[in-house]
């Protein structure tokens, strides 16, 4: 779910790229923001996951430049990304882990982007608005729009016989959507109207998952051997973005509303809530790159400590989450090179003219006016 939420918040960038960029540039600009830090994960962050799951078992001893030749097998490694996602080398079984995310989202932006195009036209936002209208008529609408056609190709595409997640074409629709919510300010409105019915359908779905999900087992669920499990997955994962969508739209209405009311811009660009929301919306991309090899290797320490479960769990969560965070703003962040590597924008140079409008930009608007 929090993928599909990811991929709906993409549609969304889609939509105001397009606004000042040409379709060639979005897919230049993507491209290299997508391919190249799966490039690098490829070859400096998921290897060692891997081969730290061999050293886990007993018979392992293989050196990690041999692992490497075998990792890095070009011919199984395109068979798999085209396929499913995994591969074999060697007589292991491996896949690119969290990374599939970039590529499978860089196919489908490129699937949807004559779509995009056309809903960019004069004839596409008239179609939208016609459906805005729609919605606002009857708000359950919003729900049933996402849920339906994701469950539909979950029940019959998915799962996926790999993890088990979610089908990678059921990803269509929040991209899709994403664009088309953030071309009509009206669906803001509906969104926050249906926040709370979202969120109880969010919530008894998601419970009736776990309940059938202990009743069928795991592997009946991946091989596809529960009927109307899809379907029920899609209603749950859509409610869910629809939730957090409204939640968040309520909560940034309400903050404005207050600003205005208490004399002063919302949210402005000094305020610490700002600083924090500009520093973490750049670091959303490195920290999911990072994430889970931080994980594997804590995991991998932590594991073999002798205490209870729950003192497990909670050390991995502190050490993985101030791992990534360290490695992202000491490694990543302050760097060109690595800021390149991890598909952030490039800062400008300070000279004296960026330097002045730094300023300008992080000033409260009664400093600019004084």
């Amino acid at each position: 779910m929090g993928d599909a939420a990811a991929v709906r918040v993409s549609g969304i960038g889609v939509r105001y790229a397009l606004r000042t960029r040409s379709a060639g540039a979005l897919l230049r600009k993507r491209s290299l923001r997508l391919l190249v830090p799966f490039v690098v994960g490829m070859v400096a962050l998921v290897p060692p996951m891997f081969y730290l799951e061999g050293l886990g078992r007993a018979s392992s001893h293989e050196s990690y430049g041999s692992f490497m030749r075998r990792f890095l097998d070009v011919p199984a490694l395109a068979g798999g990304l085209l396929s499913r996602g995994v591969w074999r080398s060697g007589g292991d079984e491996f896949d690119p882990a969290h990374l599939w995310f970039l590529y499978v989202l860089l196919l489908l932006s490129i699937a949807l982007l004559p779509t995009f195009l056309y809903l960019r036209r004069p004839a596409g936002m008239r179609l939208i608005d016609h459906l805005a209208d729609a919605v606002e008529r009857h708000p359950i609408t919003i729900l049933l729009t996402g849920a339906l056609p994701m469950g539909a190709v979950e029940a019959v595409f998915g799962p996926d016989k790999v993890t088990g997640g979610w089908e990678r074409l059921a990803y269509l629709f929040p991209l899709l959507f994403g664009f088309v919510l953030a071309s009509n300010r009206r669906f803001d409105s509906v969104l926050r109207h249906e926040r709370g019915r979202a969120l109880v359908c969010a919530l008894l779905s998601t419970a009736l998952l776990v309940w059938w999900a202990g009743l069928a087992g795991f592997d009946d669920i991946v091989a596809g051997d529960v009927p109307g499990w899809g379907a029920l997955q899609g209603l749950a994962g859509w409610a869910w973005i629809v939730a957090i969508l409204g939640f968040a739209g309520s909560w940034t209405a309400g903050s404005q509303r207050q600003a205005i009311e208490g004399g002063r811009t919302a949210g402005g660009p000094n305020s610490r809530l700002s600083r924090a929301a500009r520093y973490a919306n750049e670091a959303v991309l490195p920290f999911y790159l990072l994430h889970e090899p931080v994980i594997v290797g804590a995991a991998w320490i932590i594991v073999r400590w002798q205490a209870p479960i729950l003192a497990k769990y909670v050390a991995l969560v502190i050490v993985s989450f101030s791992g990534t965070l360290a490695l992202y703003d000491l490694l990543v962040r302050r760097l060109r090179v690595t800021r390149f590597l991890f598909g952030m924008k490039a800062r400008p140079p300070v000279n004296g003219r960026n330097r002045r409008r730094r300023l300008e930009s992080e000033a409260t608007p009664a400093t600019r006016h004084s």
